[in-house]
């Protein structure tokens, strides 16, 4: 009976270990998201979704494929550059090749002599593609500013 409860400790152990791996992947992905859109990377966010995702901004349809690149790359379009931006997770639960996260993000753009502060929630559906975790489902929106 005690080597039977080792053996079940032991397997819980590596698999929180594995979680825990898991999860440090995520966040740095999360911290890799922050720094393109900073950084003005819009193509290497794009790059940061699956080939099938889907994108869920506040007050619009839900995107895909060109759309989801075209929103983050508006053609022609004068943009709003982003100098700060953070995700704050509240949970982020691993399910095998498959995860969730979920909690608040904030940030500040400007184009010209104008800024904006912004913050809200979200909600976000990872998929392991290749080793490495991509987003599949993107659903945020934002929280009014005090």
């Amino acid at each position: 009976m005690r080597i039977r409860l080792t053996i079940l400790m032991l397997c819980l152990f590596t698999l929180a270990k594995a979680q825990d791996k898991e999860i440090a992947s995520i966040k740095s992905q999360i911290t890799r998201f922050s720094q393109y859109l900073m950084e003005g990377k819009r193509d290497k966010v794009v790059e940061m979704y699956t080939s099938d995702a889907k994108i869920f901004p506040s007050n619009t349809d839900i995107l895909e494929g060109t759309e989801l690149a075209n929103y983050w790359n508006p053609p022609g379009e004068r943009t709003w550059k982003t100098t700060y931006h953070k995700v704050t997770p509240v949970e982020i639960k691993v399910l095998g090749d498959e995860a969730y996260d979920y909690g608040y993000y904030e940030g500040t753009s400007v184009n010209d002599d104008q800024s904006s502060d912004w913050k809200g929630k979200y909600v976000i559906i990872w998929k392991k593609v290749n080793a490495e975790w991509k987003i599949y489902l993107d659903i945020w929106n934002r929280i009014e500013n005090d």
